[in-house]
């Protein structure tokens, strides 16, 4: 164990180099809730997650992180781990990563339940949040809300893949034409 925190401390300190393996709920049934606290635009909105709201999600997550365990323990992948450190260790050195301010708790090195609730994070392609019919219409305009547009990824029921850039690009685009198209027809009449 003395060589695995060895392992531990010298990863943290960064003279070894290492890799994450990451699990991804793709489509948690868990919604959000965000809302305007004034017409103020550099205010930030009130954002509320509910992380795991529904059980299913933490369930899901539970099972990801099995999966990753067995990858991890696997001989396929046994030549790229360090030999002494445990799948225990290793959960402990990514409770002691920054990558959220959730707290920790001390049975997360055990439990994988607790492990997901203390290390969930929205990773960069935030989607389905501001869906087309319901926050916003079909030409992205918010319902209810003169002026704004609404052209990304939140717009999205589903991710269009793990790196939605091109998508969110293109819609931009398309949604960029269709306004210039509207503003010329105006100016023509």
């Amino acid at each position: 164990m003395a060589e695995a925190t060895e392992t531990i401390n010298a990863i943290a300190n960064g003279t070894i180099k290492g890799s994450l393996i990451l699990e991804k709920v793709i489509g948690p049934l868990s919604t959000s809730h965000l809302e305007l606290q004034n017409t103020n635009p550099n205010d930030n909105p009130s954002v509320t997650f509910n992380y795991f709201k529904e059980p299913k999600d933490l369930k899901r997550c539970v099972k990801g992180m099995s999966t990753v365990i067995d990858v991890i323990n696997s001989c396929a992948f046994s030549k790229f781990r360090y030999i002494n450190m445990t799948v225990q260790a290793l959960t402990k050195l990514m409770l002691s990563l920054p990558v959220n301010m959730r707290p920790r708790h001390a049975n997360a090195t055990i439990s994988l339940k607790q492990f997901c609730v203390d290390t969930v994070v929205i990773i960069w392609h935030y989607h389905g949040g501001c869906q087309v019919g319901k926050v916003v219409d079909r030409d992205y305009k918010v319902v209810g809300v003169d002026a704004v547009r609404v052209i990304d990824g939140s717009t999205f029921l589903c991710s269009p893949g793990t790196n939605p850039q091109a998508t969110v690009m293109m819609l931009g685009r398309y949604m960029g034409e269709k306004i210039l198209r509207e503003r010329y027809s105006h100016e023509r009449k």
